[in-house]
């Protein structure tokens, strides 16, 4: 395998290992080298701790083979102010596409109906979706949508609307797999659907578009003037699941505001930290061998004796993340350009 293949790879985990950056115990591996040594990577790990000036040599690097620029944003603990580094043609507040961190701006909302009793978390999707969500299905919860433990089919039939979305993936399914019994709760598999799902159900109990009601509870409550569905055709058709724009600072608002607590009341504040205790389906995006999304969409990662919460996400040309430690003590976003 040649440099480019693995680092490209590294890229794709590293998204969640970039996580280490908030807490202060890792460099950003996606954006070293292609070939570094483990003393050498060690050393950078080291020197990045709590050193915007180890990460700003990181993108001093950029553009490469592999990557054209990239962005990185600090926050919290240990720094007075926010620290921003860019490298390529991208600059610091730049709009760019979040694909999947579109999710936790959606079970947000959907936690937000539960605490306003409008929706049970554990009570079947099916009792508020009926004319879309198929017999078969009836004991899916609201919860087992938000982490990724439904068993519901993948995704098919994009790009169209969500609510042809949704029974285009249901219909290919059982045409597939006729004979198959969903088994929701047993292993956690990340799957689009479930946001889909999600958004509809937004949609259903507020009597409101998923767009308003991200301005109505999000968008204009935290200021984020620069996060929107994007109007690209290749990612608008994503919506609820992975249709946002964004950029660092916007990201960082919003999740210093889930972690602390200003969008949601203690009740289901508590559920971003619930994971459950199921193993991982073979293509789950987990780096552990149990599951690691929670009941708010949030992936979590362990490094150092350190737990870091957070998402991953994709867009045209783009990988993003947004991660922090439990109440947003310190924070980190990061966007990477590919080549």
């Amino acid at each position: 395998m040649n440099a480019r293949p693995r680092t490209v790879h590294r890229i794709a985990v590293a998204g969640i290992a970039l996580a280490a950056l908030t807490v202060g115990v890792g460099a950003p591996a996606a954006f070293a080298a292609p070939v570094v040594s483990a003393a050498s990577s060690a050393r950078a790990e080291r020197a990045a701790a709590h050193d915007p000036a180890a990460l700003r040599a990181l993108l001093a690097r950029l553009p490469d083979e592999v990557s054209r620029g990239a962005l990185a944003r600090v926050s919290g603990e240990g720094l007075r102010t926010p620290w921003t580094g860019t490298a390529g043609p991208v600059a610091a507040d730049a709009e760019l596409p979040v694909g999947s961190v579109t999710k936790i701006f959606t079970n947000t909302l959907v936690l937000r109906l539960a605490a306003e009793h409008r929706i049970a978390i554990d009570a079947p999707v099916r009792r508020y979706l009926p004319d879309l969500i198929p017999a078969a299905y009836a004991e899916v919860t609201v919860r087992q949508l938000m982490d990724h433990t439904s068993d519901l089919p993948p995704v098919e039939g994009g790009p169209a609307e969500p609510r042809a979305v949704l029974l285009a993936s249901f219909a290919a399914d059982a045409a597939t797999r006729p004979d198959r019994i969903p088994a929701p709760g047993t292993v956690q598999q990340y799957n689009g659907l479930n946001s889909f799902v999600a958004g509809l159900l937004v949609e259903r109990i507020s009597g409101r578009t998923y767009e308003q009601e991200l301005q109505r509870h999000v968008l204009r409550p935290l200021g984020l003037r620069q996060t929107r569905l994007s109007a690209d055709p290749r990612m608008a058709w994503f919506w609820a699941e992975g249709g946002l724009v964004s950029t660092a600072a916007d990201l960082d608002r919003f999740i210093t505001a889930l972690l602390g607590g200003r969008l949601l009341p203690p009740a289901q504040q508590r559920h971003l930290y619930e994971v459950p205790d199921v193993p991982n389906a073979p293509q789950n995006t987990c780096l552990s061998p149990k599951a690691c999304f929670s009941a708010g969409g949030l992936m979590r990662f362990d490094t150092a004796g350190t737990t870091v919460w957070g998402k991953t996400g994709s867009g045209p040309g783009w990988s993003s993340g947004v991660f922090a430690t439990e109440h947003a003590g310190r924070r980190l976003v990061y966007a990477h350009n590919r080549s």
